[in-house]
């Protein structure tokens, strides 16, 4: 008995101790970079009582006087350093003491300079190693006064005080993980301003808005009433309804596949299978793009292909791209490769399986793909040159598998009466769609860093619901900035880039319309800033590479707002207009040097529209600069009709998801932002 009580009290004293410790969020770690020229708070949990002291050090000795503060009755604590110039990069140390910890915690090189943080979805989450030119950018990256802290992917149903996370310095070994758009961004400042740049890097692919907003302010916003309402009702009902999901899912997986690999059987994959009857599909490419049409099922494609000389009993490596969703792949009827349908995006994830030599034999190589689909798009759809058969010892040339493969759907699921989605995926309270779930793990750990503005990339996954996003970004920008509590800090973000398939007919659609709201934002809350991306996107990637461009086009909102350099911030941003009988004068502001076409050719991109509301194609031309304008803000303009409108009442630019041939910049390359001149309903608008 007195040797359990012995160990009771041992282990009473070890958690006792240990809650003692004082405890710092992982943001105030090794590398950090702290804000220059202004006052900045480091916090942490003490015991409640525990007198905590702050100091910094420079090569031995002290720099400033200590700071010390007792931990309050939760065991919370903060201090405020007196405001630092940059040192000139210097390191420093940071060294935390509390009455009763052990032992004093000892944060090393620290150096002041500038601070942002960045947050979004995928487009700022996207890594320099993904970007335009990353193995270059990426050796070329050495660079100590650049370091960036990135937040672990976390959802919390209230504020949390830390989230998993580190410091790094740019470096080969480093920058390759960094967010591409924050990097490009903070080089950018490093290179104009001299100093450290430091960015806090929080952000999460497919998130929406209101995932990184406070609760607090949701419930204060009107238009975020049914969002809230839908996940309130969905976290109340959510085990029954999971359990409905989940009998209804079981009753349909009995009937949606089918027998089990009946091809295989019937010797589908043999290379003496005849398959004289079956069609031809060129891949790659979805199967409904190639002729078979919606349908879900099981479809086989069968290809034979010639071996050069010398390949014989050599190990290959056989690549396919992307396969929608599932996939069993074989050489002469024995398999080499699966991904099952359910796999983690196994929907876009390239396959590419090892071929053993044993199988590889002199003259004709028999590829067969069992492909199953489960709903949605299918088949082989990736790009032609990620269809390959090469050496694994890289010799000789590879051959090209795009091109005519044989098909034939063996087995045809019917997807319409498939169960909806579990509701444990978005409904569920820890899932990053959840309101406010993003807010509180990932933001609320940062919000006392003392910071110099915001940079954001967001708002893909708010689309079709952009007349909600006028009042959800506003608000978000306004919660931030209260929350920091360091008044209307910088708040620049990026506006939709272009995206999917171009298109000759004049359309309305979901992303003319968030950009349109982005636009609303910059004009109507201060100190914001947008840099306008419909020149550098990609028709083909929602992700596309060139993410310098866009941290250099931020940087430079930042370069002339905030450091007050003499920069041109951006393109033509439509400010006014005036309709003159059957033309319309349209004034814009942010025009540089002056508006231009490249290579002076026509001015494209514009539309018109009567007060019937159809807007057809326009011809527009830029006026320049008139002498004595009394007004030069205003003193480039735009002359724009239709021969198909006499009486003009509204003009849009750029209004679609991929704009390619809108063409208004400025002198500096610049483009000009889409817009419209009236504000009738859109498809969004009755989407909440």
């Amino acid at each position: 008995m007195r040797r359990i009580t012995s160990l009771m009290i041992a282990l009473v004293f070890a958690v006792s101790s240990a809650q003692a410790e004082v405890r710092l969020p992982s943001v105030i770690s090794d590398h950090m970079v702290l804000q220059r020229d202004v006052p900045v708070r480091i916090w942490g949990m003490a015991e409640p009582g525990e007198a905590v002291t702050v100091s910094l050090g420079l090569d031995g000795g002290k720099w400033g006087d200590d700071s010390t503060v007792t931990a309050d009755a939760q065991g919370s604590w903060a201090v405020m350093l007196d405001k630092k110039q940059p040192g000139a990069g210097k390191a420093l140390t940071l060294t935390i003491t509390g009455s009763k910890t052990a032992k004093p915690i000892v944060i090393s090189d620290v150096v002041f300079g500038e601070v942002w943080v960045a947050s979004g979805q995928s487009n700022m989450a996207m890594m320099v190693a993904e970007s335009l030119n990353a193995k270059q950018e990426i050796a070329d990256s050495a660079n100590d006064q650049v370091r960036m802290w990135t937040a672990g992917n976390t959802v919390a149903s209230e504020p949390a005080f830390t989230v998993k996370g580190t410091w790094a310095v740019a470096s080969p070994q480093t920058t390759g993980r960094f967010s591409a758009a924050a990097y490009y961004f903070a080089i950018h400042l490093q290179k104009e301003l001299g100093v450290p740049v430091g960015i806090l890097h929080a952000s999460w692919g497919g998130t929406p808005i209101e995932a990184w907003t406070s609760r607090q302010k949701l419930d204060g916003i009107d238009w975020a009433g049914p969002i809230l309402e839908r996940y309130d009702l969905s976290v109340k009902n959510y085990e029954q309804t999971k359990a409905e999901y989940l009998k209804a899912l079981k009753l349909w997986e009995q009937t949606r596949n089918g027998p089990e690999n009946t091809g295989f059987k019937d010797g589908m994959a043999k290379p003496d299978f005849d398959d004289s009857g079956w069609k031809t599909m060129t891949l790659p490419q979805t199967w409904e793009a190639g002729g078979l049409g919606q349908k879900d099922g099981v479809v086989w494609f069968r290809k034979k292909v010639t071996l050069p000389d010398g390949w014989a009993q050599q190990k290959l490596k056989l690549e396919l791209g992307p396969i929608d969703d599932g996939d069993t792949t074989y050489i002469n009827n024995e398999k080499v490769g699966e991904t099952a349908p359910s796999a983690n995006n196994a929907w876009q994830k390239p396959r590419v399986y090892n071929v053993p030599d044993k199988l590889v034999k002199a003259g004709e190589m028999t590829i067969v793909v069992r492909v199953v689909d489960l709903a949605g798009g299918g088949g082989i759809w990736g790009k032609p040159e990620q269809l390959m058969l090469s050496r694994a010892d890289g010799q000789g040339q590879a051959i090209s598998l795009a091109g005519d493969w044989k098909y034939s759907l063996v087995h045809e699921i019917d997807a319409t009466n498939r169960p909806a989605r579990a509701p444990s995926q978005p409904f569920g309270p820890e899932h990053p769609h959840s309101p406010a779930g993003l807010f509180n793990g990932m933001i609320a750990p940062i919000v006392p860093y003392t910071i110099q503005g915001v940079i954001w990339y967001q708002g893909e996954s708010n689309s079709p619901r952009a007349l909600q996003y006028r009042k959800l970004f506003p608000g978000m920008i306004e919660d931030w900035r209260t929350r920091w509590g360091q008044g209307d800090f910088p708040f620049l973000f990026v506006q939709l880039a272009n995206y999917r398939n171009p298109t000759d007919e004049v359309v309305d659609t979901d992303w003319a319309h968030l950009r349109d709201a982005q636009l609303r934002t910059l004009g109507t809350v201060k100190n914001t800033g947008m840099a306008v991306t419909i020149d550098i996107g990609d028709a083909k990637d929602i992700h596309p590479k060139n993410k310098q461009d866009v941290g250099g086009r931020l940087a430079r909102w930042a370069l002339a707002d905030t450091y007050g350099r003499n920069v041109v911030k951006s393109g033509p941003i439509y400010k006014e207009h005036k309709i003159q009988n059957s033309e319309v004068l349209v004034w814009f502001t942010n025009f540089g040097s002056s508006m231009k076409t490249p290579a002076d050719k026509p001015l494209l991109g514009f539309t018109v529209a009567g007060k019937d509301g159809v807007f057809y194609p326009a011809k527009a031309q830029v006026t320049p600069f008139e002498p004595g304008s009394s007004n030069p803000a205003v003193s480039w303009s735009v002359v724009v009709s239709s021969d198909a409108v006499k009486e003009p009442v509204a003009v849009r630019y750029a209004w679609e998801d991929n704009p390619d041939e809108a063409n208004l910049f400025n002198e500096e390359g610049l483009p000009a932002s889409p817009f419209r001149t009236d504000d009738w309903a859109g498809p969004t608008d009755t989407r909440r």
